[in-house]
Parts: structure tokens; sequence; C-alpha cells
């Protein structure tokens, strides 16, 4: 299709602005709302999809475990202000246990 059809079929005044729409798609400028009209024109249907890199069970247990991280980062600082040493053992049992925790409750617990 050339230029021209397209941008008579999106209702444009010129091929140049049709170029443009076309330059904006490329660069990653348009917006959804003209994606949608642009596929409208072409019969076709625009889809719009979020595609996670890594499988969700790895980002939700990358996640738990970050927050156990912090929570025992803050409860150790505190254990050690009052002279509760614990081993590094026993951290990383904690550590598990936390992050497992935090994966049951799930849900927006896990987002805070």
């Amino acid at each position: 299709m050339s230029l021209d059809q397209f941008a008579r079929r999106l209702g444009l005044a010129s091929a140049s602005t049709a170029f443009q729409l076309e330059h904006a798609e490329m660069n990653g400028s348009i917006t959804v709302k003209r994606m949608r009209a642009a596929a409208d024109a072409l019969g076709c249907d625009l889809i719009v999809a979020l595609v996670p890199r890594e499988p969700l069970e790895c980002v939700a247990e990358e996640q738990a475990m970050r927050k156990a991280s912090e929570r025992l980062s803050r409860l150790s600082h505190t254990m050690a202000m009052e002279a509760q040493h614990v081993g590094m053992s026993d951290k990383e049992a904690l550590l598990k246990q936390n992050a497992a925790d935090i994966l049951a409750r799930g849900g927006v617990y896990l987002w805070d």
C-alpha cells in the first residue's frame, strides 16, 4: 500500500502526514490512540501486551528475597545493638523462611 493510499484510509491530509506516522512508530513516539487508528485503517486489531522477561514465579521469588533481606537487615542491626548476634547459617535460614512467608502471603503484601 502506498503512503497516499494509507493516508486516505486514515483520513489524513497528505502522504507526508502518513510518513510522519510511520516515522513515529519506528522511533517509538507514537501513541496507542494513533496506532489503533492505523490498525483500523488497515483492517487490523491492535494488541498491546506486556510479556514478562522472566517467569512470574521467579520475579515473585526474587521480590520476596529482597523484601526478606531488607527486613533481616533491619532486624540484624537492632539485634547487634542489643548484643544478640545471629550466625550466618541462622541468618540464611531466617532469610529463606521469611521469603517463604512473604510469598505465601502474596498479593499486595509482596510488593509493598
